[in-house]
């Protein structure tokens, strides 16, 4: 369990360091994903073709995913609305119609929610990667209530997003005048409608995630040990049970077993996003009572589980003394050799200032007017050597 957490504050802390670096490479990497997954729809127009070049894709979803990458969500969210429009560009019914129903989500949703904006992509993705069933418990452990409108917008959009390949075959009127376009645009809408009263199943998977948004968010605010835990562990059990009974009620189109294996697999998933989030330790949990003027408080305090920093020993080196300013030697010598020079080797060795240990306090201006004393007595033999030199060349001359 240590080495968990000592991996967990590695990975917090590097996250924490290189924040604001981190979360635009994510939005980049989920834009260019969205934009590529969007660019194998493949019925644009003849005008749009580029959009559906292998050879351009690639380039053409990484440019998207770095404008995703830097625009707010919801300017976000209208670039992927533009971006189906065009892959149903081929059939301009179909293109308004779908582009209508995502504009008056974007309209009425997109642009008055808040974080819980990212949930309607959240749940369309965890449709396509087969793991639905993580998004409802995430939003009820960290969103609240609120989330369950885009969590059923998503499941809406996700049921029926096969229509509009379906609305792409209907047979319809070709619109040759302005005076068919209307009838044309009529059969369309007919047909879609009456595929959207005909199928009631996304209602029964909206109410189910719903079911679960609301447990989990009411179980992790119980006043218990482990709540959290409990939260997900409810959610997990009750995603698993309406779907059984869902499935012998209505006959539900879904594999229990499958159910079964992704919501446990989902709730390991939560279990770890939540180990990220915070660790606390329950076996230290206190209830503190304490009051002032106008109220009396009741207090639950768990500590978080934390692991202790290794302390650096420092190890004091005491020396029993420290030479400051090492013995010089100066030596002279005059002449050239003929015998007549003088020849003088002189020893000066300074006094030193007083020994002193380490992390013992120091007597900075005894210690300077050490050193001071020092240099005055240099100069002073300096200036007797200097006039000793010059009368002893005045008496060879």
């Amino acid at each position: 369990m240590e080495q968990i957490l000592i991996a967990r504050n590695a990975v917090a802390s590097f996250y924490k360091r290189f924040e604001i670096f981190i979360l635009p490479i994510l939005r980049f990497l989920l834009g260019f994903f969205i934009f590529s997954r969007l660019g194998q729809i493949g019925h644009s127009a003849d005008a749009l073709s580029f959009l559906t070049d292998s050879s351009m894709q690639t380039t053409y979803a990484m440019l998207m995913g770095l404008l995703f990458s830097i625009l707010p969500i919801s300017m976000g969210y209208f670039l992927i609305v533009l971006n189906i429009i065009a892959q149903f560009s081929a059939s301009p019914e179909v293109a308004v119609l779908v582009g209508s129903v995502l504009l008056l989500i974007l309209l009425f949703y997109g642009r008055l929610g808040g974080m819980e904006r990212w949930l309607l992509i959240f749940m369309i993705l965890g449709f396509y990667l087969g793991v639905p069933y993580i998004v409802p418990i995430i939003a009820g452990l960290y969103f609240g209530i609120q989330s369950i409108v885009p969590i059923t917008l998503g499941v809406f959009l996700w049921e029926f997003y096969p229509l509009a390949f379906e609305l792409m075959g209907v047979e319809r009127v070709q619109a040759e005048t302005i005076l068919e376009i209307p009838e044309s645009f009529s059969q369309v809408f007919s047909y879609g409608a009456d595929i959207v009263t005909a199928n009631d199943q996304w209602i029964s998977i909206a109410f189910v995630f719903a079911l679960v948004t609301l447990i989990v968010f009411a179980a992790s605010k119980m006043d218990v040990d482990y709540s959290k835990e409990i939260a997900i562990f409810l959610g997990v059990v009750i995603n698993i049970v309406s779907f059984i009974f869902l499935s012998l009620s209505i006959g539900i189109d879904v594999n229990i077993f499958v159910v079964i294996l992704l919501s446990l697999l989902s709730g390991l998933i939560v279990l770890f996003i939540k180990m990220f989030d915070v660790v606390l330790n329950y076996q230290r949990a206190e209830r503190v009572e304490f009051e002032d003027d106008d109220n009396y408080y009741f207090v639950k305090v768990v500590p978080k589980i934390t692991i202790a920093r290794k302390q650096r020993k420092v190890t004091q080196i005491r020396g029993s003394q420290v030479e400051r300013n090492p013995q010089k030697t100066y030596d002279t010598d005059h002449g050239s050799g003929s015998g007549s020079g003088i020849s003088s080797n002189v020893v000066y060795e300074s006094r030193r200032a007083p020994a002193y240990e380490v992390g013992d306090d120091i007597d900075i201006d005894n210690y300077d007017d050490g050193y001071d004393d020092d240099y005055d007595d240099y100069d002073e033999y300096d200036r007797d050597y200097k006039d000793d030199e010059q009368d002893d060349y005045r008496d060879r001359d």
